[in-house]
């Protein structure tokens, strides 16, 4: 039995506690250690909602939770004092991405994780996907031939910029390609095989947000060379109407000698329109529902699937396994740390309108 606490319950966070609880009910392997939530309205109604004790801090999760892991779902900058304390105290830590938002902090969490021979895992779920999961397959056969370029897009609805990565919590963290863009950069990065990136081109556009008092970017576009050769846009916003039919839309695109391919991750083949939601793309990869035996509705897809392969992953580690045994099978610290790099290069180009030559 393996205990894990979540810290951060907000959208995300929930999903974290679901995956967790559901897997408590369903496997009886893992329980729920309890959570770490600061706003006490929120932290009181997720005890009702879970059965299980909040804290106010991850200090006192790990003092009287006692977990042997941890997730970590808080705003992005935030991520490295919580990384390290977990760390400090000997815990797994799987930590939503962006790993960090500051390339000495990704570099002082994975230096500390080595040290200490800990399982530090960064949850880039877009790898799950089984549809990304085909598309790397076809590109290591050869299928694609070598990679030229590729195109990757992901934009949420305006309520995304406002109520999420807008709020003053997030300080000048808020931006759609921390928010977004790193996921479509870990997904191009893992499917070419982790390849170095070298160089970023990039423009912020204001307007939309700024308008509203709201002053981070409404979208980025970014260009990164990496160095197979290959070269990939990266477009990211937060203003798509919230009235648009998904709260995102979202897809990549690559190019290579011998074809190409193409996953638009917003529309799976399902489409439809209620009165109480209107028109809806529900993206069944990313999560799908179930009924028991009993009647009971679960909820499976990759989402759950990223939170779960970090379970196994400590419970093989629990059962006497090595950490070098999972070594190019999760999504480790180094790749976090050249996620954060090309996200520091892109803002960096962003403000300074200047290509960005990135440093290893």
């Amino acid at each position: 039995m393996t205990r894990v606490g979540v810290i951060g319950t907000g959208t995300y966070g929930a999903i974290h506690l679901d995956a967790i609880s559901q897997r408590q009910r369903l496997l009886g392997d893992v329980e729920l250690a309890g959570f770490a939530e600061i706003d006490e309205t929120r932290r009181r109604e997720t005890e009702q909602r879970y059965g299980v004790r909040g804290y106010a801090s991850h200090g006192e999760l790990i003092e009287r939770g006692r977990p042997e892991a941890v997730t970590v779902v808080t705003p992005d900058h935030l991520h490295y004092r919580v990384v390290m304390d977990c760390l400090d105290e000997d815990l797994a830590v799987l930590v939503e991405k962006p790993f960090a938002t500051k390339v000495e902090e990704a570099e002082a969490m994975a230096a500390k994780a080595r040290e200490k021979g800990l399982l530090c895992q960064v949850d880039f779920h877009k790898r799950f996907d089984p549809y990304h999961i085909d598309l790397k397959l076809r590109l290591e056969a050869g299928e694609l031939g070598s990679v030229q370029y590729g195109y990757c897009w992901m934009e949420d609805v305006l309520q995304v910029g406002t109520s999420m990565i807008g709020k003053k919590s997030w300080e000048d963290q808020g931006s759609p390609a921390w928010f977004l863009g790193i996921h479509m950069i870990d997904l191009s990065y893992w499917l070419m095989g982790l390849p170095k990136p070298e160089r970023v081109y990039a423009t912020g556009f204001k307007g939309k947000l700024s308008s509203m008092g709201i002053d981070i970017y409404d979208s980025v576009k970014a260009e990164v060379t990496y160095a197979n050769g290959a070269v990939f846009t990266y477009d990211t916003s937060v203003i798509l109407p919230d009235s648009h039919e998904s709260i995102v839309r979202q897809g990549v695109k690559i190019v290579g000698t011998e074809g190409f391919m193409e996953v638009n991750s917003q529309y799976r083949g399902a489409r439809g329109c209620t009165t109480a939601k209107g028109m809806e793309t529900p993206n069944l990869g990313m999560m799908y529902r179930k009924l028991s035996k009993s009647g009971e509705t679960l909820k499976f897809g990759y989402l759950n699937d990223s939170i779960y392969d970090f379970i196994d992953n400590v419970q093989h580690l629990q059962n006497g396994g090595k950490l070098e045994e999972l070594e190019g099978g999760y999504a480790s610290p180094e790749q976090g740390i050249e996620t954060t790099r090309i996200g520091v290069a892109i803002h960096e180009s962003a403000r300074s309108g200047r290509i960005q030559e990135i440093k290893h």
